[in-house]
């Protein structure tokens, strides 16, 4: 998102100037406007994580709708990329799940995303599950702090500690239909990353992480 703000935004970065509020609010208010899906440009930039082979395929834009200037253009590229970005977290709350043999009805968000308005709701609907926004969004940060107090005696325990700094801003609820239309979305996006990065192993498009150890493999 920082990138696409610098490389893309200008208009929005001068909106927000003007106005005196961060350049992700005039980003997220412009993309609000677009429904789930995008308008069908879809965003390949992370992916879900693989132990053996967590390889990132080149940063892409695809499916632009050259009949529909208004609604497949830069602010559509805003929603897409939050969209991928809660796409990456649905893979990994999957593996989660079946590692842990459960599921979960509601999650914390934190960090940057979390101090969206547009960002935790597209999770919300991508999850389908409740999205809980603590007051404190630096989630590492708070953790440390938690830990410090404990260990020199201000808390007597994790308990005791998170009781008394740990506070919660709101719950973002999933919209059913936007849940419904997410499912499909995720599906596609699933089945076109691999795609994506078979370019890349294919020495066409450079990907975007390579991490060391990882091999190419032959595309499929």
């Amino acid at each position: 998102m920082r990138w696409y703000r610098d490389a893309f935004c200008e208009l929005e970065v001068a909106e927000a100037e003007r106005r005196g509020v961060d350049p992700y609010v005039v980003m997220e208010e412009a993309a609000s406007a677009i429904p789930p899906g995008s308008n069908g440009v879809t965003a390949t930039f992370s992916n879900v994580m693989d132990v053996k082979r967590w390889v990132q395929a080149s940063p892409s834009f695809l499916q632009f709708d050259l009949d529909n200037p208004a609604g497949s253009n830069r602010v559509a590229c805003i929603r897409a990329l939050e969209e991928q970005a809660a796409y990456v977290t649905r893979g990994h709350l999957a593996i989660l799940s079946e590692l842990a043999g459960r599921t979960w009805d509601e999650i914390v968000l934190t960090g940057g995303a979390a101090k969206g308005a547009l960002w935790p709701q597209i999770v919300a609907d991508v999850l389908g599950v409740a999205v809980l926004l603590p007051e404190v969004k630096e989630s590492t940060a708070l953790g440390a702090a938690i830990y410090a107090g404990i260990g020199s005696g201000v808390y007597a325990d994790l308990e005791d500690a998170t009781a008394r700094l740990v506070r919660f801003e709101r719950t973002i609820e999933p919209n059913p239909t936007a849940v419904t239309a997410y499912d499909e979305h995720f599906a596609r996006w699933s089945a076109v990353y691999p795609r994506i990065l078979g370019l890349s192993d294919a020495g066409l498009l450079r990907p975007m992480w390579w991490p060391a150890g990882a091999d190419a493999v032959e595309p499929s």
